[in-house]
């Protein structure tokens, strides 16, 4: 068996985090595999020859999603340009569910095998990805109880690995040696504001986070922070906070150290929350994409989806709703504001909210998951 080529495919920041932790794991199994693909720094840190970095144009919403349309097709079409020069003997999709579909089909149809972790979220919208998926990926590596239940049915061949972001969310700094680094000290409390990693999603969430900042801190003492993510322009984030009349700290690094010495957080929907989760943070999903966008979205909801009513990965993995959620025309100032003032005045919510995540921390899963991801991967390439 000569050396493996692995074309490894992500869009997404997350998506690039993820990839350098289970790149290094194939590494130590595979250590003769030769890597490239499409990802982000830390997948080229991890040794992954990139053809090109999308992680700063990446989309959410089908109307966003439209505006990048042009630009992912030609990336489709320069992958597979490349693919007939160095053909992969595996193809590893992480996230970027859109995009990776659709190379997907390129890889079914040159006959590379398909490994994907973090898939579609078809069990919530369109149950077509799923059927596509099944078709096109030799294996799933679900890293949700619902996800492999869900993907199974549609004849989709799925491990269910657990998800990783449990071998990587842990604080590093005490939680009082953090209050007192911001300067929070007794009566005053932390809250922790995420507007996402995307420009296009602060764009929309951050002012109105600042906003219902505002009202609660004219009513409580509490000081905010802002953990500001590596691929965001701190100086653009540092003009939108200057608008608001609120102590508001711009962190960069250290967001697991928040959340850990968090009361509350306001929480963009996605991977954040799952880390607040396993932080043990108590918080506030929110979320929204365009009008239209959503309608689309409503109209191509699954009806366990509809019966669950909720969209927030905490939520999600118990099946049932643990932490509030404010979604599109819910998602105002007001409504942020007298939820956190809730979630700060009363201890015994703030403490039911800690034992809820507690148990959403136990049903992610063991830890090693991409130790046991690359296992099952490299395995199967070698059978």
């Amino acid at each position: 068996m000569g050396q493996p080529v692995i074309f490894v495919s992500t869009c997404e920041f997350s998506g690039d985090m993820h990839g350098e932790v289970l790149v290094r794991e194939l590494q130590k199994l595979l250590p003769e595999a030769i890597l490239y693909g499409i990802g982000g720094p830390r997948m080229a840190a991890a040794g992954v020859e990139l053809l090109f970095d999308p992680t700063r144009v990446s989309t959410i919403g089908f109307l966003e999603a439209l505006r990048n349309l042009r630009r992912m097709k030609k990336l489709v079409r320069e992958i597979t340009e490349e693919w007939n020069k160095r053909r992969p003997d595996l193809m590893l999709w992480l996230d970027s569910g859109g995009f990776n579909l659709v190379l997907a089909k390129a890889a079914k149809e040159r006959q590379i095998p398909v490994y994907c972790m973090f898939s579609p979220s078809a069990w919530a919208y369109g149950q077509d990805r799923a059927v596509k998926l099944a078709e096109r990926v030799k294996l799933l590596l679900a890293v949700a109880p619902f996800e492999a239940d869900f993907y199974r049915k549609f004849g989709a061949t799925v491990t269910y690995v657990g998800h990783p972001l449990l071998d990587r969310v842990r604080n590093t700094r005490q939680p009082q040696e953090v209050r007192e680094a911001l300067g929070v000290a007794d009566p005053q409390q932390l809250v922790v504001l995420m507007p996402g990693s995307r420009k296009q999603e602060i764009a929309k969430l951050l002012r109105l986070m600042l906003e219902a900042a505002a009202e609660v801190a004219g009513e409580l003492r509490v000081r905010f922070a802002l953990p500001v993510a590596a691929s965001l322009d701190r100086e653009w984030l540092e003009s939108i906070v200057r608008e608001y009349p609120v102590e508001c700290s711009l962190c960069e690094g250290g967001a697991y150290d928040l959340l850990a010495a968090a009361d509350g957080a306001v929480i963009a929907s996605g991977t954040a929350t799952l880390e607040a989760a396993i932080l043990g943070a108590p918080m506030i999903i929110v979320y929204r994409i365009s009008g239209l966008s959503y309608q689309i979205y409503k109209a191509m909801e699954t009806a366990e989806h509809k019966k669950l009513g909720f969209i927030g990965l905490p939520n999600l993995m118990m099946g049932r709703s643990v932490v509030p959620e404010l979604l599109q025309k819910n998602l105002t100032a007001a409504n942020i504001a007298r939820e956190l003032k809730r979630m700060l005045t009363d201890a015994e919510y703030n403490a039911q909210l800690r034992r809820e995540l507690g148990e959403v921390r136990e049903r992610i899963g063991p830890p090693g998951v991409m130790q046991r991801a690359a296992q099952l991967i490299a395995a199967d390439y070698r059978d």
